[in-house]
């Protein structure tokens, strides 16, 4: 928590260490059975203090308390030749807008020809 206030600033995670362990199975690339794998070992989740007890209740956290920067995904089943395939696709207006709307991006956009 921060000084003088009820704000986290951790959130939507609970501490520091909480963070960090999110951050490295995010950035590692671990698979949800192996972290899971982890966090399943008696003690470890209550010992660190995390606020997920798998990788699913981690997801779960990310998609629903931090805000998208970028269009979500959209999923659609589609039949070709009687077979069916999966399909995942975001609106291209919505990643031009997603784009050209972050601050952080401002510098690397060039809006006249070079």
């Amino acid at each position: 928590m921060s000084q003088g206030s009820d704000i986290c600033v951790w959130a939507p995670v609970s501490s520091h260490i909480d963070y960090e362990v999110a951050r490295w199975a995010k950035l590692r690339g671990q698979g949800s059975t192996a972290f899971s794998g982890l966090l399943d070992i008696e003690g470890v989740c209550d010992k660190l203090g995390l606020s997920y007890r798998n990788s699913h209740e981690l997801n779960k956290i990310i998609d629903s308390k931090i805000p998208a920067r970028h269009p979500r995904f959209k999923h659609q089943e589609i039949l070709v030749a009687g077979k069916a395939f999966d399909v995942y696709f975001q609106d291209i207006l919505e990643c031009v807008k997603a784009l050209f709307g972050d601050p952080e991006l401002a510098q690397y956009l060039v809006f006249a020809p070079e």
